[in-house]
């Protein structure tokens, strides 16, 4: 006997639209959005070495978003 698949929402998506909304144009934009980022034959590639979504961790050489993004 197979149970029915779930039609519930993600986890994520019981929050505040406007966050959702907010935190799925920086996923989309990735490493474009931040100030560390140089764009080397047509792809944005990190300065400090690190990767989208883990820099996001690091505090000191981590995801830092530019000004023309809000930041």
């Amino acid at each position: 006997m197979t149970r029915p698949a779930s039609r519930a929402l993600p986890g994520y998506a019981y929050g505040d639209p406007a966050k959702i909304v907010e935190a799925q144009q920086m996923r989309s934009l990735g490493c474009g959005a931040c100030v560390r980022s140089d764009c080397i034959l047509g792809q944005m590639i990190c300065t400090s070495g690190l990767k989208f979504p883990a820099c996001k961790q690091g505090h000191r050489n981590g995801y830092k978003i530019a000004p023309e993004f809000g930041g």
